[in-house]
């Protein structure tokens, strides 16, 4: 989604996600997508639908990286953090 979102891979961005117009109510990064209407299953479960959610939930640090590289490093990072404090949750509520 990153690559997409960025210009690096050369397709039609705007047939494959929204992108939600900035009112200043948007919790998280800026550039949070919306997904479009679908009514058969091909869409329903195609790449762009199913990472939405995932991709709307990552840090503004992570999808302002500067190249693919930051991306990755950063969405790692995230992933591990994100991951520690669950597992943290998780062990606290028992």
């Amino acid at each position: 989604m990153y690559k997409i979102l960025s210009g690096i891979e050369k397709i039609d961005k705007e047939y494959l996600v929204l992108l939600t117009e900035e009112d200043g109510r948007i919790r998280g990064h800026k550039m949070k997508i919306r997904m479009r209407q679908c009514v058969k299953d091909i869409g329903k479960y195609s790449f762009p639908h199913r990472t939405v959610e995932k991709w709307n939930a990552l840090d503004d640090e992570v999808v302002t990286a500067h190249n693919v590289h930051n991306f990755k490093e950063k969405f790692d990072k995230w992933r591990q953090d994100t991951m520690s404090s669950a597992r943290t949750l998780h062990n606290t509520t028992r």
